[in-house]
């Protein structure tokens, strides 16, 4: 794939930070993006009266029902499921912590004083 102009500085900043996963690594990485549609998220509001009001929407983890359904769609055999899955909920607890991070970051300096 070749680089996006260097005058547009969002593309290329983008294109320089690209991953690719280890192509052995690739139909785990297919099944989480495909299945991170489903996730559901946990709202929660924090603040009250005059201050700062500042709402959440924690992800929760992926269903496996999900995961084993993407795979069964696509015909997985059982040592290809179980790669796939493990690889999945191991991806999706690294989401889910540096997720967590995040909003915890972003409330700290929400509610901070001044």
């Amino acid at each position: 794939m070749l680089p996006p102009p260097r005058h547009d500085w969002a593309a290329y900043d983008a294109w320089l930070r690209k991953v690719d996963p280890e192509p052995a690594n690739m139909l785990p990485w297919r099944c989480w993006h495909g299945v991170a549609g489903t996730r559901l998220h946990r709202q929660e509001v924090f603040g009250a009266g005059m201050g700062a009001i500042r709402g959440a929407s924690y992800p929760q983890p992926l269903a496996d029902a999900e995961i084993l359904r993407w795979c069964q769609m696509r015909r997985l055999n059982e040592a290809e499921t179980d790669f796939t899955f493990q690889l999945v909920k191991s991806m999706d607890q690294a989401f889910l912590q540096i997720r967590n991070q995040q909003i915890t970051e972003d409330l700290q300096h929400t509610f901070r004083k001044k």
